[in-house]
């Protein structure tokens, strides 16, 4: 036999530590991006920091950048309160 065959017959350290494949390391990520992705959605739809305007141009960055927006949302956005005080009337 070849050693390439061989190589490729050996589970992988992942698959040897875990029992997971490369294939279930992608499901969980691909999962948890999603879930990030919903709950960054339904956070600035709650959120009562921000006007319409403000929450529609939070919805459009986490639209427009799927992993990135959520993060930068969680991070810095929701405990944003600057866009309430400049228009506490206009609610």
């Amino acid at each position: 036999m070849h050693a390439a065959t061989l190589l490729s017959q050996q589970p992988s350290t992942t698959e040897q530590v875990l029992g997971w494949g490369v294939g279930t390391i992608v499901l969980v990520a691909v999962l948890g991006a999603v879930v990030l992705f919903v709950a960054a959605l339904v956070s600035i739809i709650r959120s009562p920091n921000y006007t319409v305007a403000g929450r529609a141009v939070w919805i459009f960055v986490v639209l427009a950048f799927p992993f990135l927006g959520p993060l930068v949302w969680f991070v810095w956005g929701r405990k944003s309160t600057f866009a309430v005080a400049a228009s506490n009337g206009l609610r």
